[in-house]
């Protein structure tokens, strides 16, 4: 149990909040007006110290720390640290990790009154970091700026990952004095029209920015990176903060010609989804805390029009990497509602993985197929046989702090994917993304294979990636794929996600035709799909979404 000291001792109603139970945790009203909890935060008072310990059974939890914030303050700084208890040196696989976040007098489950997220990140006093900060004029990456107000604010504390032997903590808060002006919101335009020609666009589903890591580019840096690699709209995914949806307006209006969707990666400690959209009314991420589930972040997420992506579904599963990779695999599948799952990662990260990328920090060269895409193609396919319609993407997961000459391999745009829109608008997108009018670019635009995919029944229906068209039970469809920059590589056709036949591509452009049909007795309820794939001699280059054959 905490243990608190400081200039001025909790009063007893703060103390119980710390300490009880989820029943009876900090904001949840009491029987009655009581008294107002004395202030043990302000300028001039001695810094706040929280201190705790954590179990391996306390790992994914949350701790509400209440402090009460007088009159005065406009500056709240929060630092921490701990120490694993081991006699033995901690490693990647089995070290504790601990998160930070700030919520304000509205309350710790309140969206107003969300402050803030740095996860790990900043504020380490182990580590000698400074601490995360809020004033009105300004604050830390990852929070928000506005007005410090007396009341009873919470420092959110994770327990992502706890060692063997368990842990020490401690929080440090201070309150002092300072001055400034809220900046007034710049969000961008949601009805922006880059271009108003159809045509195949790029994007990086998963992109990290700004709020995301203490060293990644600001706007004009993260842009460059991101025309560099050839994208057309800008997924910016800040780890669990909305702050940037209230300034990127001058980005959009600054590159006219590129579209910039904000949205938000939400870090739970049993799987990551992003939303990509604005969603002010919901800023949740602590499922498993309370009540907070992340089906009901998914559903009020939904209400507000974001798409719903899961986020490398099975990438590091299993107790072993639980500690390396906090939350990594999606362990919520049961938790969710799948009919409202817009898009899901097949590729997170580089394609070619290195040692380095699995955590073991070896200088010899490993050069494989990302070991998580084939199983996450997997989820994916079982969903579809399910009947799910859920459009497969890829995303960078890119903080943009990535080394000049590693920015081809697992830098913003290193994977792509490609989109048939009648416009590059968001609203254009958005449609398209959910009728699957999309294919994977594994090693990005530049090194990819561009394709082509459709399909014609012989009553002239005809559709393309993520279509569907109504045939009879013999009926035979003409599946018709070109592939251009793709020569020595293998066009692989899979019918219900079986290898079908694989074709050598053999010129370029290359084209092919292969005559299907449906599948009776094997199909789900999108009836037979059909896709493509490429592949040079290391690594698929392009996953194509399916076409669907269904019954009349």
């Amino acid at each position: 149990m905490p243990k608190i000291r400081a200039c001025l001792a909790y009063a007893l109603l703060p103390l119980l909040s710390a300490c009880g139970s989820s029943s009876d945790s900090a904001g949840t009203p009491g029987p009655g007006p009581g008294p107002a909890p004395e202030v043990n935060c302000a300028p001039g008072l001695a810094a706040l110290e929280i201190t705790g310990s954590a179990a391996p059974g306390d790992a994914k939890t949350y701790r509400e720390l209440p402090f009460v914030v007088g009159a005065g303050t406009g500056r709240i700084e929060l630092s921490y640290g701990w120490t694993d208890r081991s006699p033995l040196p901690s490693t990647p696989l089995t070290s504790t990790t601990l998160d930070l976040g700030l919520w304000d007098e509205h309350g710790y489950r309140s969206a107003v009154g969300f402050r803030g997220w740095s996860g790990s990140r900043q504020g380490r006093i182990d580590s000698g970091q400074a601490p995360v900060f809020v004033e009105a004029a300004r604050a830390e990456r990852g929070y928000r700026p506005g007005p410090i107000r007396a009341g009873t604010w919470y420092a959110d504390l994770g327990i992502a990952a706890v060692s063997p032997g368990g842990a020490d903590w401690i929080v440090k808060v201070e309150c002092k004095a300072a001055s400034g002006s809220t900046p007034t919101d710049d969000p961008v335009d949601r009805r922006h029209v880059a271009r108003s020609v159809a045509g195949w666009y790029h994007g990086d589903f998963h992109m990290h920015g700004y709020h995301s890591n203490a060293n990644a580019p600001d706007d004009a840096g993260f842009v460059a990176q991101a025309r560099a690699a050839q994208l057309d709209f800008l997924m910016v995914t800040e780890y669990v903060t909305g702050e940037h949806w209230r300034r990127l307006g001058a980005m959009q209006r600054a590159n006219p010609d590129l579209l910039v969707w904000p949205g938000r990666e939400i870090i739970t400690y049993h799987g990551h989804a992003n939303t990509h959209g604005e969603t002010p009314g919901v800023l949740e991420y602590r499922h498993g805390f309370e009540d907070v589930t992340l089906g009901e972040i998914q559903r009020l997420a939904k209400l507000e029009g974001a798409l719903f992506q899961v986020n490398h579904p099975t990438t590091f599963p299993g107790a072993l990497f639980a500690n390396f990779c906090r939350g990594c695999a999606f362990e919520l599948e049961d938790a969710i509602d799948w009919a409202q799952v817009d898009t899901i990662e097949l590729l997170t990260g580089p394609l070619i993985t290195e040692l380095g990328d699995l955590g073991l920090p070896l200088p010899l060269p490993l050069g494989i197929e990302n070991p998580f895409m084939g199983t996450a193609i997997d989820l994916w396919e079982r969903k579809l046989s399910e009947g799910y319609r859920i459009t497969g993407v890829s995303g960078s997961d890119s903080k943009g702090v990535d080394a000049e000459d590693e920015r081809e391999r697992k830098g913003y745009g290193s994977s792509a994917t490609a989109v048939y829109a009648p416009q590059l608008s968001r609203s254009a997108l958005k449609s398209a993304i959910q009728s699957g009018h999309a294919y994977v670019r594994t090693r990005g635009v530049a090194h990819s294979p561009a394709l082509t995919f459709a399909a014609q029944a012989a009553d002239g229906q005809r559709g393309i990636f993520g279509d569907t068209l109504r045939v009879g039970e013999t009926e035979t469809v003409t599946l018709r794929t070109t592939v251009i920059g793709g020569a020595g590589q293998t066009l692989r056709y899979f019918r219900n996600g079986q290898l079908f036949r694989s074709v050598a591509i053999n010129a370029d452009p290359f084209e092919h035709e292969l005559e299907v049909q449906r599948q009776p007795g094997r199909e789900g309820p999108l009836g037979t799909f059909w896709r493509i794939e490429t592949r040079d001699g290391q690594a698929r280059t392009t996953i194509g979404n399916p076409v669907f054959l269904k019954a009349r």
